[in-house]
């Protein structure tokens, strides 16, 4: 970076710090009501549960999963306030069975609430115990032992080397979500991740498309194209058939709820009516 990229880069850093520190006091996780239906799809590398909660039980099924990076505070957050609000509204989605993964990466996230990290846009966390970035780690045909972390707005700040396992789905959450998913036959994934208020999709899934439309309209995110990042989630769905897409919210430690409940429910309606 030069210099005033470098002026600008700390400035966010310590601004969106003050709002992280801001964000974690005020805007907590809802405590899941305990009436929730779930299960466990498997475990993390240090042992923790990773918990699937399930609304509905129409035929046409939808998984959403959040905190495939622990440090992505929000997500899980986000993830949360999806779950009640489900939950309080299933009526609404007669037709759909809606899978939501609240953490795949339980251990990363532990860390991240440990050292927030505030004022370096909240690194620590985002792999599992194994130092693995779950999200490099799917069985897909281009998985690399190493690939990058692209930061930034644009994702060209930085490119931080990141390790992708000893093989492809070798990371315990990753084979629980993989066989969770094949088992259950998921045909429709939406992945949350953050910061960058975009959705990222293959612009020749047109399904996919529909979803980021929706996004685009209802919560102004960008419509991103899919960089094809060695052993990326979208990979492994794209070459397994299912419809796929990331939604980078807004806010690393923030819920991102409100900004984001309308698109969420537009898709839901949309699969459903489908």
């Amino acid at each position: 970076m030069n210099i005033i990229k470098k002026i600008k880069y700390f400035g966010g850093s310590i601004y969106r710090g003050l709002i992280g520190i801001w964000q974690n006091a005020f805007d907590k996780a809802p405590e899941i009501k305990t009436t929730v239906e779930w299960f466990v799809l498997g475990n993390s590398r240090e042992g923790r549960n990773i918990r699937c909660y399930k609304i509905g039980t129409g035929p046409k099924k939808i998984l959403f999963v959040a905190g495939i990076h622990g440090n992505e505070v929000g997500t899980i957050k986000l993830a949360h306030n999806l779950i009640n609000w489900l939950y309080n509204h299933q009526e609404k989605f007669f037709n759909l069975s809606i899978y939501i993964i609240s953490c795949l990466n339980p251990d990363g996230f532990e860390i991240a609430k440990q050292f927030p990290d505030y004022f370096r846009r909240g690194r620590f966390g985002r792999f599992n115990l194994n130092n693995v970035d779950l999200d490099r780690n799917f069985p897909s045909k281009n998985w690399q032992p190493q690939s990058i972390w692209p930061r930034g707005r644009d994702y060209g700040d930085e490119a931080i080397e990141v390790l992708c396992g000893d093989s492809p789905g070798s990371e315990p959450e990753v084979q629980g979500f993989v066989s969770f998913a094949g088992i259950e036959r998921i045909k429709n994934i939406i992945s949350f991740h953050n910061m960058a208020g975009d959705v990222i999709i293959n612009l020749e899934n047109p399904i996919a498309v529909k979803w980021a439309n929706i996004y685009n309209k209802k919560a102004k995110f960008r419509i991103v194209k899919s960089p094809r990042l060695s052993g990326n989630m979208s990979e492994w769905c794209l070459e397994n058939n299912i419809n796929y897409m990331t939604v980078e919210g807004t806010t690393r430690w923030g819920s991102d709820w409100r900004k984001q409940r309308v698109a969420i429910q537009e898709v839901l309606n949309n699969l459903q009516n489908s």
